[in-house]
């Protein structure tokens, strides 16, 4: 079903003006842990701690000033997609830079400005990652679950990207396939960071489309509703009901925002959009359209042209 449940990070409705995070308003500490960085990187939560935090959340204190100090060693908060965002919860993390890809504090590879170079895909991964992307994720939960096991906990449930705004859309979903197919188990839910100015770090969730794309019919009531990014802020809205008709195309986040409007007017019980990053989309565009849809359709489902198919 594509109505899928909202995940349980509240989104803020307010605008932002400015695109610094201003640490002071997490205290001093946090302040001299995200801006000296000549000091070193702060020790990475353990597999064991971020474990332990899924029942007691508690036991675990400045999770999000880690997360900030690794952003800004690897290429400054001030370069995350602006957005508002609900809060961070404990889980396994990775920056993304135009550069590099990093779980935790460690590299899992070189990029070519922000994408995945070539390789074969790994065999067992149904939506065609790489294997150069398989191996490192499969090995953190592989120790992941050997961890849980000691304490009779699960795995960890959620992963955050921390990612470049201009890094492209597609790495951030080929990256996210590949956390979420090599997971024991469920698949884990996502966020998305973003600069949330003077709230600090936020958290922007989605979800994938499944692997090779979906099938709806008549009896499951859903819309299918998508908007696909092209360059310069173009999009096109397209939905798989055949009753969506024609598609919609415009220029501008405003735009976006004023027709989907329009298009809720439509079909008031509907909740979920489905954003196709194509070849030209960022992540600060990713996060422009979840901004413009945020209070008509905020359950956002990512993907790269995989079809959802009607009937």
């Amino acid at each position: 079903m594509l109505e899928l449940a909202v995940l349980s990070a509240t989104l803020l409705a307010t605008p932002l003006s400015v695109n610094v995070i201003d640490a002071t308003t997490a205290g001093v500490a946090q302040l001299e842990a995200a801006t000296q960085l000549d000091a070193g990187l702060p020790e990475p939560p353990s597999l064991a701690e971020l474990i332990r935090a899924q029942t007691a959340p508690e036991t675990l204190q400045g999770f999000d000033t880690v997360v900030l100090t690794q952003i800004n060693a690897s290429f400054g908060s001030e370069n995350l997609p602006l957005a508002n965002g609900g809060s961070l919860e404990p889980g396994i993390y990775v920056t993304v830079s135009p550069q590099e890809a990093m779980i935790f504090d460690e590299k899992i590879m070189d990029l070519q400005d922000g994408v995945v170079p070539p390789g074969p895909a790994s065999r067992e991964c149904k939506s065609g990652c790489k294997a150069s992307l398989w191996s490192p994720f499969r090995n953190v939960w592989l120790r992941a679950l050997e961890e849980a096991q000691t304490y009779v906990l699960e795995v960890p449930s959620r992963v955050l990207f921390g990612a470049e705004a201009s890094v492209p859309a597609k790495t951030l979903v080929e990256l996210a396939y590949a956390a979420a197919e090599t997971r024991p188990g469920q698949p884990p839910s996502f966020s998305l960071l973003v600069n949330g100015s003077n709230a600090g770090l936020r958290a922007r969730p989605f979800y994938l489309m499944p692997p090779g794309g979906m099938r709806v019919s008549p009896g499951d009531n859903a819309l299918g509703l998508r908007v696909t990014i092209g360059a310069g802020e173009t999009f096109t809205i397209s939905a798989a009901h055949p009753r969506f008709s024609p598609n919609i195309e415009g220029v501008g986040w405003k735009e976006l925002a004023k027709q989907l409007v329009a298009v809720k007017k439509r079909y008031p019980n509907k909740g979920t959009i489905i954003i196709d990053v194509g070849d030209d989309a960022t992540v600060g565009d990713v996060v422009m359209v979840m901004v413009a849809s945020q209070k008509q359709f905020p359950t956002v489902v990512l993907t790269d042209a995989l079809p959802v198919r009607w009937g």
